[in-house]
């Protein structure tokens, strides 16, 4: 540990092969990253008073699986990787480049690491805990920043998978990607009332589709495949259960009456067996007929919970009980796999 100006402690982040510098740095350095392009020094201070610059040799370990998380880094300069270690071996899930940011999600969760973060080349950039993530979020621009790097991070991971629905139309499905918020079909007022049960604000939207995946994971339908979204589904894992989660379901307007609901709830299904999840719940508006039917349809079974509300839980579907074909249900678990271990 070290001390502020204050005199209070601080903690350096301190990894394999690397030297951690002072806590502080110059705001100027921070000014010349292209991720901060346009941000003044004096917007910048409040963050490069809270972190470290930090330097890696090639080969170092930055960032090990398993271990509790209590730091991010940001790249400036060199590159690494980021691997995963399962079952099946170890496999590069994702590439550090400047102006990376890696180790977020699980030091905001509290979560260990889902990876292992490697530098390739010799990397420098800057350390820092929770209170330099929150410093950095409220420079003005930064925030949107994080969500495009955060996609297009992910984005080297996905596929779109196609899907036909029951009257031969093809879709295609993917994860939910950060920023996906702005590419959202047209939901007419009732759609949104009855899916959210009131009109959600702003930080609603914002929690709903920027998601890691390992406690709220969703998938996106889309007309092509890099196309609009027209429907989307999602659980929310309960943090007092983690293997039971919430879902929840939105299908555009022009697209509702035609088996979406139905194949998006199998690939969530699918994929909260990949992420341990075993029992789903529910709360929906008592006059949501639409999604009331297709979870009647996996065995609910509603029970009031408050004025003109139901809820249910249910086990999650098997997947031999499903009627997505093997194809689609291996390529939805392979996806879900990759990203959750893409971010650590």
């Amino acid at each position: 540990m070290r001390a502020d100006s204050a005199g209070r402690a601080r903690a350096v982040h301190i990894v394999d092969g690397a030297w951690p510098g002072a806590i502080g740095v110059d705001a100027a350095e921070l000014a010349e990253l292209e991720f901060f392009a346009g941000s003044s020094t004096g917007a910048l201070a409040p963050l490069a008073g809270l972190l470290s610059p930090l330097r890696a040799a090639a080969g170092a370990v930055l960032m090990r699986q398993r271990e509790p998380a209590d730091w991010f880094l940001l790249v400036g300069s060199g590159s690494g990787e980021v691997i995963h270690a399962g079952n099946g071996g170890s496999s590069v899930v994702a590439h550090l480049v400047p102006g990376t940011v890696v180790g977020e999600i699980a030091l905001l969760r509290g979560a260990a690491r889902t990876a292992t973060v490697v530098a390739t080349e010799q990397i420098q950039g800057w350390s820092g805990g929770r209170d330099a993530f929150a410093a950095m979020l409220e420079i003005p621009g930064v925030s949107e920043s994080l969500v495009w790097t955060a996609r297009q991070r992910l984005a080297t991971f996905v596929t779109p998978i196609p899907v036909c629905l029951r009257d031969g139309a093809q879709f295609y499905l993917r994860p939910i990607l950060p920023g996906d918020s702005q590419r959202l079909a047209r939901l007419s007022p009732r759609t949104v009332y009855r899916r959210f049960m009131g009109v959600p604000g702003k930080r609603m939207i914002t929690y709903l589709f920027e998601v890691d995946y390992l406690e709220h994971f969703a998938w996106a339908l889309t007309d092509e495949p890099d196309g609009l979204v027209v429907a989307d589904a999602r659980f929310i894992r309960h943090t007092d259960e983690p293997d039971s989660a919430e879902l929840a379901f939105t299908v555009g307007d022009d697209y509702q009456g035609r088996g979406i609901g139905t194949l998006l709830m199998e690939a969530l299904s699918v994929s909260a067996h990949a992420s341990g999840v075993r029992r789903f719940t529910a709360s929906v508006l008592a006059e949501n007929h639409a999604m009331r039917s297709i979870l009647n349809r996996y065995g609910a079974r509603w029970e009031s919970d408050g004025p003109g509300v139901v809820a249910t839980i249910l086990d999650v579907p098997r997947t031999r009980d499903l009627d997505l074909s093997p194809r689609v249900s291996i390529q939805i678990d392979v996806a879900t796999r990759q990203m959750v271990q893409a971010l650590c």
